[in-house]
């Protein structure tokens, strides 16, 4: 069968994939919830947080550049994701979408390197959040508490809010969205009121202050790990209202939304903290956002401390829902082990993906921040991450423009599904190249060899598959799950 022979899967296919015992929970969350899976995933606070001193350290007083041009390349990668969304609704997210557009090797490769990126995005969010809390009680009350206490209670939440089910999760990503996004703008805008020494750093857009060329490169790409996430709604199509209408909406007003909101904080953070003082922001020993809620709120930095806590939970829960569709997807093509489609009857969730991604994150989280530290853990996995999502965005680019190229040629337009996915591409691979050619200083520096390794392990994988027969799954990589028709919010 050919990538040509693939259909949508209609509700009369009587595949038992589909039966009862299989099936998400159809139509549960709309546009609002969506959303919010989109900006929770990207973090507004704890995105910040996790990279504004790393960014700094690259890109000094023009570390809100680095947040702006990351934006632009992320909103053209989003116009060619929606391209797809309102094509192809399926658990499988980018797995069906180049399976379906380029070949189902590629698709297959694509989740492979895509299990470098999301199944371990929240719990090195996690991770973060113990450090800094385990900072925080060091330096203001000389209490020594290992991180891994708030890590193991962070996670045992999202675990909670995965078992309990999809609109569930979705209400709770909307509160706990909103409410970090107030805080933590609340805070920028008072930083640029009151600034610290220097003022507002009015050339803050100017690259010819960066620290260096390279430096500016470098924290871009840095940039596009913190804006990453609103590709994460792909895999909540079939349990999504109208998702060929609300998945292209929740991408890119995700996408505008936090391009605002990042280029904003990112200035205002500076600026507070000191725009003349950004090599000790960079080397500060508490995170520069309580830092600067401290310096201009006085006691209330604590409520910045609350934000980045709400923001590791929901960044968890974020990742996690894209994970565990992503794993069900695939298991329910064949090219993963078919228990993982195995559905909870209570709350319609993938419960064997949910135990499986609960053991990644404790795992992971856990055994590589003890061995190099959870600040590292972060910025060594959020390199790796970003040259994965590179080339993941990439793929999902080509097959926009193959797809619509050969099949729908009379409806083929230029610009969106021309200029914008090989345009944003070549942004990608240049921006790629230049920030590990010279390659980081520290363990980040393993960082492009991680990802090299992860890339040609799948390789390896997908051949050994082609050469002893295991392609059973091939025919059904590209299908696009049975589209539930629209309801009523509730």
């Amino acid at each position: 069968m050919t990538i040509e022979d693939l259909t949508m899967v209609s509700a009369s296919t009587g595949n038992g994939a589909h039966d009862a015992d299989h099936k998400l929970s159809g139509g549960a969350i709309g546009l609002s919830g969506v959303l919010m899976q989109a900006i929770t995933h990207i973090g507004p606070a704890i995105g910040l947080a996790t990279s504004i001193a790393f960014i700094t350290s690259l890109a000094g007083v023009t570390a809100p550049l680095a947040y702006g041009i990351a934006f632009v390349l992320m909103l053209s990668v989003g116009g060619s994701l929606t391209q797809l969304a309102k094509k192809f609704p399926s658990a499988g997210g980018y797995y069906t979408y180049v399976s379906r557009t380029i070949h189902p090797r590629a698709g297959l490769e694509v989740s492979w390197i895509y299990f470098l990126y999301d199944p371990l995005g929240g719990c090195i969010n996690m991770a973060f959040f113990g450090w800094i809390f385990q900072e925080v009680l060091v330096t203001k009350y000389g209490i020594n508490v290992s991180w891994s206490i708030p890590f193991l209670f962070v996670a045992a939440i999202v675990t909670f809010f995965l078992y309990s089910g999809v609109r569930i999760s979705a209400r709770a990503l909307v509160v706990l969205g909103a409410l970090e996004i107030l805080i933590v703008v609340a805070l920028a805008i008072s930083g640029l009121i009151s600034p610290g020494a220097g003022g507002v750093p009015m050339d803050a857009f100017n690259p010819a202050k960066s620290l260096s060329i390279s430096g500016l490169y470098l924290a871009v790409i840095f940039c596009i790990l913190t804006f990453s996430g609103f590709e994460s709604v792909a895999p909540l199509a079939e349990e999504s209202k109208d998702p060929k209408r609300t998945l292209p909406r929740a991408i890119m007003a995700s996408l505008i939304i936090m391009g605002v909101f990042f280029i904003l904080t990112a200035w205002g953070v500076v600026a507070g903290f000191g725009a003349s003082r950004v090599s000790a922001l960079a080397s500060s020993p508490q995170n520069p956002l309580l830092v600067v809620g401290e310096r201009v709120w006085g006691v209330g930095w604590i409520v910045i401390l609350i934000a980045i806590f709400n923001s590791a939970i929901a960044v968890g829960i974020a990742c996690s829902s894209a994970s565990t569709r992503v794993f069900y997807g695939m298991a329910r093509s064949g090219s993963l082990p078919r228990l993982l489609t195995k559905i909870d009857p209570q709350h319609h969730t993938p419960i064997n993906a949910v135990i499986l991604q609960t053991f990644i994150t404790i795992a992971f989280g856990l055994g590589i921040g003890f061995w190099i530290g959870p600040s590292w853990e972060f910025s060594f996995t959020g390199v790796a991450m970003t040259i994965c999502l590179i080339l993941i965005y990439g793929a999902g680019n080509v097959g926009v423009t193959r797809y619509y190229w050969r099949e729908h040629r009379s409806s083929f337009r230029w610009f969106v599904q021309g200029v914008c996915p090989i345009g944003s591409t070549l942004g990608l691979i240049w921006v790629g190249y230049k920030s590990i050619i010279p390659l980081p200083s520290g363990p980040t520096e393993w960082a492009p060899y991680t990802a090299a390794f992860w890339v040609v392990a799948g390789i390896a994988l997908i051949w050994y598959l082609h050469h002893t027969g295991r392609e059973d799954w091939l025919a059904n990589a590209g299908q696009a799950a049975y589209e539930v028709p629209s309801t009523e919010s509730k």
